[in-house]
């Protein structure tokens, strides 16, 4: 009886997290290329229905060792003029502002501890439907 209650529990907190992946599905995009370049050119595409859009960090990738860092100590540079970005331990959400519609942009650079002197640079656009 213990196990259902159980496998019920797992199965409840399984079924939410897939509600909340589809949730944000119609967010699409990619961080892009050239963030160590100091050129990050990220686009996502979203429906104001959707609200927020969540979006990971760029990795620092190292090559040799086949292993990716996350850059989460972020700092905006440039703020989106139609909506606002917040980060969390997993990313960035963008919220656009109530009935925006169209593209908007902010720039970042992230850095993380495990990378000594290094940071990630660029900036984001998201379009709006």
């Amino acid at each position: 009886n213990d196990l259902r209650i159980i496998g019920t529990i797992a199965a409840s907190i399984l079924i939410s997290g897939l509600a909340v992946s589809v949730a944000n599905a119609a967010c699409e995009g990619s961080n892009g290329r050239g963030w160590g370049s100091r050129g990050g050119q990220g686009k996502f595409t979203m429906s104001a229905a959707d609200k927020s859009c969540n979006i990971g960090f760029p990795n620092f990738i190292n090559d040799q060792a086949k292993t990716k860092i996350p850059a989460n100590q972020v700092t905006l540079t440039s703020q989106p003029k139609n909506g606002k970005v917040s980060v969390s331990g997993k990313g960035l959400t963008y919220t656009p502002n109530a009935g925006f519609k169209g593209k908007d942009k902010f720039c970042t650079q992230k850095r993380t501890p495990k990378v000594k002197g290094k940071a990630l640079r660029g900036c984001v656009t998201f379009t709006v439907k």
